[in-house]
């Protein structure tokens, strides 16, 4: 079935993938600067930070009704909307001037990323078996890390130019529209069955509660690290980008690995990897003293992020009916981006007592000991994990 799909359907796909690492990593660099731009506005280090998680709030807060939507009327209509929702808000703050109103426009790209990830992943279970479904989520997850690198390079370089020139990045979906519209096509519409959904909705709790965890932790690095680089280690907003943009080189390499990594170990198991590479990088980063440091902890940092989205999606798919997706992956959604949202929120009191180091070396500690407790369930009692695999 993987190779029945079309290279212009995959290559619509592997853009829409790209704009969700858009959403957020464009502008981590021009963080630090908007702060400065508007130190007038009280409380403003604290609340340039809700720049990356309004977003994710509205996209908690929609998902689940997008993923509604996307079942009872298709994935087009949809995805179409998302993507030009996603081209007014995001680069509103290319032009917008007032710090309400660039928050305000960072909320309207949260609603369009809400309707494109759900329809998105939906199609990709509606166009692939389990098995090509590996395949493309490894493509996806390295075009996710390549195009991370691009965003990321270039959101450091035009903050250089100024705090608001990274929201032009949101402009460039212009130049694939015409492709998503030629290519992507509604799949075969499939009718509900209410007994089968409530059958399969508890095997999806350790999915969501996964997806919200990981993203609490993970998404320490946009909202704290341009902090730790320009205000402690005084580095400057582009050598944030290359930092980044080294652990997604390492992203993208990783995930091309998944469908093979996935044939040996299940899902679960996977996770033990995501938390001890994840827990490295953050010790290491709790360490450094100068920027170029970082680089080291850029690579183990890599490796977790090239697994953990394509894990718990390639999950999610494997357990829900097409009829179901729509509303699964809205779920799944909600969850990523609540972890998102709180992140910085319930690490700020951390952060105020124990510095950013001192918030990386307790999460390293947090990661270590959640892949050990994952390890004793998945390796030792195989059987434990029945559900996850």
């Amino acid at each position: 079935m993987y190779d029945s799909v079309t290279r212009h359907v995959k290559l619509s796909l592997l853009l829409l993938a790209t704009m969700g690492v858009m959403s957020g990593i464009s502008i981590v660099a021009a963080l630090p600067l908007i702060s400065h731009h508007f130190e007038d506005v009280p409380h403003i280090a604290f609340l340039s930070k809700l720049l990356l998680t309004i977003p994710s709030l509205v996209i908690a807060a929609v998902a689940p009704f997008a993923g509604m939507i996307v079942d009872r009327f298709g994935r087009l209509r949809p995805l179409l909307t998302g993507v030009v929702l996603f081209i007014v808000g995001g680069s509103s703050g290319f032009y917008l001037q007032d710090f309400e109103a660039v928050l305000a426009g960072r909320a309207l790209l949260g609603l369009s990323v809400a309707l494109i990830m759900t329809a998105s992943t939906a199609l990709i279970g509606d166009y692939f078996d389990e098995r090509g479904r590996h395949r493309f989520m490894s493509m996806q997850g390295m075009a996710v890390g390549l195009g991370g690198i691009v965003f990321i390079i270039s959101g450091g370089y035009l903050a250089q130019l100024g705090w608001n020139y990274p929201f032009a990045i949101y402009l460039l979906p212009l130049l694939f529209l015409p492709l998503l519209l030629r290519s992507l096509y509604e799949p075969k519409r499939l009718h509900t069955h209410s007994g089968e959904a409530a059958a399969v909705s508890p095997k999806l709790l350790p999915v969501y509660l996964s997806a919200f965890f990981s993203m609490l932790l993970f998404y320490m690095l946009p909202t704290q690290m341009p902090y730790l680089v320009i205000d402690e280690l005084h580095g400057t907003p582009s050598s944030i980008g290359h930092f980044v943009a080294f652990a997604l080189l390492i992203n993208a390499l990783t995930a091309r690995q998944y469908a093979r990594i996935r044939a040996r170990f299940d899902y679960a198991q996977i996770f033990v990897f995501i938390y001890l590479f994840f827990g490295t990088g953050l010790l290491v980063m709790s360490q450094v003293s100068t920027p170029h440091q970082l680089f080291f902890a850029s690579a183990f940092m890599g490796v977790g992020f090239g697994l953990v989205m394509v894990n718990i999606n390639a999950w999610l798919l494997s357990l829900v009916p097409p009829h179901r997706r729509g509303r699964a992956v809205g779920m799944l959604t909600m969850s990523f981006f609540l972890g998102q949202f709180f992140s910085p929120i319930l690490f700020q009191p951390i952060v105020a007592y124990a510095g950013i180091q001192g918030l990386f070396l307790i999460i390293a500690g947090v990661s270590f000991a959640t892949a050990a407790v994952l390890y004793v369930k998945t390796f030792l009692k195989r059987g434990g994990c029945s559900a996850a695999g």
